[in-house]
């Protein structure tokens, strides 16, 4: 008859039920990881905080060993520019150009206001990657239907794009203003809005007065001040071809 086993410390549970001693190895270092880290370190301090030391360390790694994946800062900006690329797809194109061309802004609004630093890296010469040619397939698809020449199309699209991307600027900035406001003490604030206050009721302002406080616009100020400019674009654009 077999001898029983003498229970093993920390057998008391069924295995299902009992957790691990040995510490996990540490998860290994690949190309997607760096991007993320990358692109994490970007939205929280911009891109001047991004260095291959930087990122390593945020990796718990060696900075040699990042260049296994990457040949350099070049490499990993190239890299983190075309993954935010793909956060602007839209997969599916809708069949009117007005629709589809709003998709895409917002989309690319969407990407460009989680990642500030998109607005740096679209123009400063990133190569473009496949995420990048599949964003600019759907441009093309958006526009597809319209019964006029390429460069029209082209014209097209870029005027969408100018507007998002600089709306986005804009609200960037207001971001600041609104950070830099509450920064500031209260004696400081109160007595900048007085001066405005008094200037306008002076009577010398009659247009600024009839415009209203100037404000930074809040997060659903400037959605419904996108969507409006978004409209007004259209529409023009719609007029002026006839469509």
């Amino acid at each position: 008859m077999p001898t029983p086993r003498p229970p093993a410390e920390g057998r008391g549970e069924p295995i299902w039920l009992r957790e691990a001693t040995r510490e996990p190895k540490t998860r290994p270092l690949t190309r997607e990881r760096i991007v993320e880290a990358a692109m994490a370190v970007a939205d929280d301090e911009g891109l001047d905080a991004v260095s291959i030391r930087r990122i390593a360390a945020e990796l718990d790694a060696r900075p040699m060993s990042l260049y296994g994946h990457i040949g350099g800062k070049d490499d990993l900006l190239d890299l983190m520019h075309d993954a935010a690329a793909e956060e602007t797809l839209v997969g599916e194109v809708p069949a009117d150009w007005r629709e589809a061309l709003r998709k895409l802004a917002r989309c690319n609004r969407a990407a460009a206001l989680r990642h500030p630093w998109l607005l740096v890296t679209r123009d400063t010469g990133c190569a473009i990657g496949p995420a990048s040619l599949r964003r600019m397939d759907e441009s093309a698809a958006a526009v597809r239907g319209l019964d006029v020449d390429g460069a029209t199309r082209r014209a097209l699209v870029l005027a969408v794009e100018t507007f998002t991307y600089g709306h986005v600027s804009a609200e960037l900035a207001g971001r600041i203003r609104r950070r830099a406001t509450e920064e500031v003490d209260v004696a400081r604030r109160e007595a900048a809005a007085r001066y405005v206050r008094e200037q306008v009721d002076a009577g010398g302002l009659p247009h600024l007065a009839d415009a209203g406080p100037s404000e930074p616009p809040s997060a659903q100020e400037s959605e419904r001040s996108f969507e409006l400019g978004l409209d007004w674009l259209l529409a023009g654009a719609a007029a002026s071809l006839g469509r």
